[in-house]
């Protein structure tokens, strides 16, 4: 396409042209980005695999219990030395190690943990770390080339999602583009802290000369801060080259090429685009540093994919075309929409449920075997972990941070159950057994009782929840097969991840109701069974 003047180009007119598209069509961009937090949550099914893997070699050669056992007794000797007392519960914040723990409470446990660093782990636990970086690296390609699509399509007037989905081909464009900002991070951060790291380890400096050690560690913060230089210059420079990828249709090199010139023929805007985009980050990172200070820093997870990367990605690639967007579209007030959305997501959830029993039902059925298999794991060891001693105040008097806390982490493994299960639905059941193993387990170490009261009164609602987008993503996983297979088109596909973020709003309201059982009501009840 034909690019307008230099007088008609403008950082302001991009962001009101971005700000403009995600307030008219919310439902049809925010899917891309889910779906992008679901593919990064794909990239963690090795890393699973690879702990699952651990945990079994460690289970099958006797050196799970003494781990498990020694945590135990860890948390037991913080709770009776008369500490917050909070042990295994979350959000309580206590610091095991302080407060005069008797003598060797944690020896057994560092020992264990020594005696659990066998090759097979080692090995497994590496594989996974590998595998999580290569399919992060693929899911990430593939998230970009989605988000892209659909901002491209939003600006140029067509279904935004339709046209993502139908971007989702030039991943290896996006792959290409994150390969060279990954080598560009190895060359210039990578090899300036190997040559520190020799520098440290040469022979002066082992053997005790001052001036030789002084010299290394300032030649080596001057390489890796000229290294950082580097970084940010280069990222700068490539910061265009995925709008040009979808704008001009172009491969990596022609991206890299076309940003470059971008930036070049045009370093006013694409300064001042980089201000706008440094200051919104440091903005946000400021607001989730506040956030976190109130027990709610969980937020920034969600304001930083939804919010602030669809704003700068839209921008960026409204100023690379130089277009002003679709016309603007004539929307309900923001309180009607709202209503509309809770309205239209309550009816989504209960008739997915209706519509699909089996997916849900096979979800539900993934997460009780692996809380099964956590249970039979840690149970037969025979040790009893206690509750926190101050149980009706381990979230404090007024948990409003832990229960901001609490949803937030909820609605986002949701989001990955539902999103990541596009990968033929092999994340969403990764998710569920991790998740219910991780319950089980602890089951199997806690007092039954204390168990129970912590965990039931809300639970008995929240994992069926989980259970429900568990099933979505499989329900997704079919989706993808089919588009896989070329059974779906572009529209099927994008209606169904459409509808998923609705069905995602509907869970989000029960999780809601969840979390704030768990953070108001539940310690309390807990405290009038356990009489803590």
């Amino acid at each position: 396409m034909s690019r307008p003047s230099d007088e008609s180009r403008s950082v302001s007119t991009a962001l009101t042209a971005a700000g403009r598209l995600l307030r008219d069509r919310p439902a049809a961009i925010l899917p891309a980005y889910l779906l992008s937090i679901g593919l990064t949550a794909a990239a963690r099914v090795p890393l699973t695999v690879g702990i699952g893997v651990a945990v079994a070699s460690l289970a099958a050669t006797g050196r799970l219990e003494p781990l498990v056992r020694a945590a135990v007794e860890l948390q037991e000797a913080a709770r009776s030395d008369g500490g917050s007392g909070a042990g295994l519960a979350p959000g309580a914040g206590s610091d095991p190690g302080a407060g005069g723990l008797p003598a060797g409470a944690g020896e057994a446990l560092t020992d264990a943990a020594a005696n659990a660093a066998t090759p097979t782990v080692v090995a497994a636990i590496g594989a996974g770390v590998v595998g999580a970086v290569l399919v992060g690296l693929l899911a990430g390609s593939l998230g970009s080339a989605v988000t892209y699509g659909a901002v491209w399509g939003g600006l140029g007037g067509r279904a935004p999602l339709v046209s993502g989905v139908r971007s989702a081909g030039r991943w290896r464009t996006f792959l290409g583009l994150a390969l060279v900002r990954a080598t560009v991070l190895v060359v210039t951060i990578g090899l300036p802290l190997f040559v520190g790291l020799n520098l440290a380890v040469s022979q002066p400096v082992i053997a005790g000369d001052a001036a030789a050690g002084v010299a290394a560690v300032l030649l080596t913060v001057a390489l890796v801060g000229f290294g950082a230089l580097l970084v940010v210059l280069a990222y700068f420079l490539l910061a265009f080259a995925e709008s040009a990828a979808i704008v001009d249709d172009a491969g990596t090199v022609d991206s890299i090429r076309a940003s470059l010139g971008f930036v070049r023929d045009h370093p006013a805007h694409a300064i001042g685009f980089a201000l706008v985009a440094v200051g919104g980050y440091v903005a946000v990172a400021v607001a989730v540093a506040a956030a976190n200070a109130a027990g709610a820093g969980s937020l920034g997870g969600i304001v930083l994919p939804l919010l602030v990367a669809p704003l700068l990605d839209t921008g960026a690639t409204a100023l690379y075309a130089g277009v002003d967007g679709a016309e603007p579209v004539e929307r309900p007030g923001a309180g009607a929409r709202a209503r509309r959305a809770l309205r239209l997501g309550w009816s989504e959830l209960a008739g997915f449920v209706r519509g699909h029993a089996i997916a849900v039902l096979a979800a539900l059925a993934t997460l009780a075997a692996g809380i099964v298999a956590g249970y039979a794991t840690t149970a037969p060891y025979g040790v009893t972990a206690s509750g926190p001693s101050d149980v009706a105040g381990v979230f404090g008097a007024v948990p409003i941070g832990p229960f901001v806390t609490i949803a937030a982490n909820n609605w986002l493994v949701s989001a990955g159950l539902v999103y990541g299960g596009v990968a033929l639905g092999v994340p969403a059941v990764s998710g569920l057994l991790f998740n219910g193993v991780l319950v089980g387990a602890l089951a199997g170490v806690f007092d039954r009782t204390a168990f129970l009261a912590l965990v039931a009164p809300h639970g008995v609602l929240e994992l069926p929840v989980i259970a429900v987008a568990g099933g979505l993503g499989l329900q997704l996983g079919g989706v993808g097969w089919r588009a896989v297979r070329g059974r779906a088109d572009a529209e099927t596909v994008a209606g169904e991840l459409e509808r998923a973020a609705y069905v995602l709003v509907g869970i989000g309201v029960l999780l809601v109701i969840a979390s704030a059982i768990e953070a108001f009501l539940t310690p309390r009840i807990a405290a009038a069974v356990l009489g803590g």
